[in-house]
């Protein structure tokens, strides 16, 4: 399936009428909207999963049916990935059902994360996450980290988080184990969500900007006019 992710400083009015509305499409299997669990902080993310790119494809060319959720393309950042999610393996992360490969394929630019649950209610969940938030901010190399909560369903969270490259996202991992007694406890205690599963989603970062009805990269240097590239 294919994973979208569409994040902006504030939502544009009207934005959840649009999600829900293009949740009911067909070929697209999730839409969900967020928002920061940061007081005062408006940032906004929405992320899709479609069954294919030719459902996504479709979404796209029929915007004018979803002028919201259009802005959030043209005004904020959108990241396309083919979906894959992990397990935790031997102290590693590992993408579901291919432990134990020979092959380790290359670690390439920034590490761009995507975490979604669900968690039981507790008193002490949201302040002991603003806190997480703050500290993790304050490390070397975070481009981006926000726990975000479902607009719909209280208590289903998804955390986006952005490192600039592999070695430093291996520095962030293995100091976060190594603190954790000092850190104590996260507060969030999974449960099963009201909708969709809990999934954790590892990917080498491919952001897109909207030009003319077309998701093209960002980085003008990645365009390619003779060959037609599929996902990573």
């Amino acid at each position: 399936m294919l994973r979208s992710i569409h994040s902006a400083q504030t939502a544009p009015e009207g934005l959840l009428s649009d999600v829900r509305a293009i949740r009911q499409r067909a070929g697209i299997h999730q839409a969900e909207q967020y928002v920061s669990l940061v007081p005062g902080e408006y940032v906004t993310a929405v992320t899709l999963l479609a069954q294919d790119e030719h459902s996504f494809s479709t979404l796209i060319r029929e915007l004018v049916d979803y002028p919201a959720f259009r802005t959030l393309l043209e005004t904020g950042s959108t990241e396309l990935y083919q979906q894959c999610t992990f397990e935790m393996h031997a102290g590693k992360w590992s993408p579901a059902g291919r432990e134990g490969s020979v092959i380790h394929w290359p670690a390439q630019g920034p590490v761009s994360i995507l975490i979604q649950g669900a968690y039981g209610a507790n008193e002490h969940m949201r302040a002991l996450t603003i806190q997480e938030i703050v500290d993790t901010r304050r490390e070397p190399g975070c481009e981006f980290y926000a726990w975000m909560e479902n607009v719909e369903l209280p208590n289903h969270l998804m955390l986006l988080e952005r490192w600039t490259d592999q070695q430093i996202y291996d520095a962030h991992w293995l100091g976060r184990m190594a603190t954790s007694d000092y850190r104590g406890d996260s507060g969030r205690s999974a449960v099963s969500p009201v909708r969709g599963v809990a999934s954790r989603e590892f990917y080498r970062q491919q952001p897109f900007e909207f030009h003319y009805g077309r998701l093209l990269p960002a980085n003008v240097r990645h365009y390619s006019h003779t060959v037609t590239w599929t996902p990573r």
